[in-house]
């Protein structure tokens, strides 16, 4: 294996933090290759997706890049993704760690500390890099980075390739761990972790957000709002015909995380708990909070309260059920909301994100604050006592995501971009 690289960004940012004098000057930012041009036709493309994190996998991002590479393909494309899990034995077993005792070394010998989170990341970094140095990415048209350390590496690499770099963020890795205090504000892995990401995004000829609430963010981290374009997520998803029963079903369909909301749910569940007579509330999913939360639905006598734990036939459950809620305090573009509006939920969920974008208040749902218990219950409370209204949502929601959560509406906006950039 090559001897570890750090790249002069990431060492800077470390320097500055630790007050190590530098002799190099301040690193050449990365520039962005590509121009617009006018679409004449439409070229066959060669495409490369790559992703930093395991693929396939469960969750979002996964779901993502397994529509567009089909979407693509079906317009007659070539279409690759590379991600670490297609890296060698040697690679993952004997590089990795190799690498890990270098940057290890390093930092305890430059600033007399380490820091483990950043040895992980610059040893995966380095070991990525060197596999995607591998593969001919020279014979790529478009190439779409799906994380931020994708694009960081991708991003150093293609100031020699000069290819047309999109970048699409599905989350925020700094200001998300900062919010949940999984990151110290003022730390090391806070200055680390913010040059990478604004590496990443000066290297990005285009960012293609899944949602415009990322618009912010983004600048903040010095993107420009002409490099940046909204494509909606859209999925492939074939919704079960609606089946009768008897007693009104309201569905909670995400990872037992605390983002999630699910101890909201129970807290406004219970202060209605008098219009719940007739109403099965399922929570789909599991995770860290499944034994708090089953005891906190016990603890409030929430008896109807059933947890399915995780689940493999979503279309059947949505089928049976009447009322969708996710009350998340934290989101981006959430592909269980998706789902339930196609399968013509009344939907309530929170402004989080870009939800907004898809759950329409009044239109197509019910959008509470997030962390509101109150706004949460008067909602729910809504939708159990008004047949008529909760029909009316849910239909309203089924229309919304045929029209423009689609994957094949998705594919198309996206294939618009790359074509601009492909000639």
């Amino acid at each position: 294996m090559p001897p570890l690289n750090i790249h002069p960004s990431l060492l800077a940012a470390m320097d500055d933090f630790y007050g190590v004098d530098r002799v190099m000057e301040d690193p050449v930012p990365l520039q962005a290759f590509g121009q617009k041009s006018k679409v004449i036709g439409k070229k066959k493309m060669k495409i490369l997706y790559v992703t930093f994190f395991q693929y396939p996998h469960t969750g979002g991002l996964s779901h993502y890049i397994t529509s567009i590479q089909k979407g693509f393909e079906q317009l007659g494309h070539e279409v690759d993704v590379f991600a670490p899990n297609q890296m060698s034995s040697l690679q993952l077993e004997k590089w990795i760690p190799q690498a890990a005792y270098e940057a290890r070394s390093f930092m305890r010998s430059r600033y007399g500390i380490v820091n483990e989170k950043i040895v992980k990341n610059l040893s995966f970094l380095h070991v990525f890099e060197l596999f995607l140095k591998e593969k001919d990415l020279d014979t790529y048209d478009i190439i779409h980075a799906q994380d931020l350390f994708a694009i960081f590496i991708l991003g150093h690499l293609n100031q020699t390739l000069q290819k047309p770099l999109l970048f699409t963020p599905h989350g925020f890795f700094t200001k998300s761990r900062l919010k949940f205090n999984k990151m110290q504000k003022g730390s090391i892995e806070e200055a680390y972790f913010t040059r990478l990401e604004m590496d990443g995004i000066s290297a990005s000829t285009e960012i293609v957000m899944i949602a415009d609430s990322f618009r912010p963010n983004l600048k903040d981290f010095g993107a420009r709002d002409d490099r940046m374009t909204t494509v909606h997520t859209g999925i492939d998803f074939t919704p079960i015909p609606p089946r009768t029963h008897e007693n009104i079903i309201l569905t909670s369909v995400s990872r037992l995380s605390p983002r999630k909301g699910h101890g909201i749910l129970l807290e406004a569940l219970a202060m209605i708990r008098e219009h719940l007579a007739n109403v099965e509330v399922w929570i789909v999913g599991d995770g860290v909070m499944k034994e708090t939360l089953m005891k906190q639905a016990e603890k409030l006598d929430l008896y109807n309260v059933i947890f399915f734990g995780k689940r493999h036939d979503i279309p059947e459950i949505l089928s049976m059920s009447d009322i969708y809620v996710l009350a998340t305090v934290n989101d981006n573009f959430p592909l269980s909301v998706m789902e339930a509006m196609f399968s013509r939920q009344a939907v309530i969920s929170t402004t989080c994100g870009g939800i907004p974008e898809m759950v329409r208040h009044e239109e197509t749902g019910i959008l509470c604050e997030p962390g509101n218990v109150k706004e949460l219950a008067e909602a729910i409370k809504r939708f159990i006592i008004n047949n008529e209204e909760r029909d009316a949502f849910g239909k309203a929601a089924e229309t919304f995501a045929q029209k423009h959560l689609t994957s094949k509406v998705m594919t198309g906006k996206i294939e618009q971009i790359y074509q601009m950039y492909a000639d």
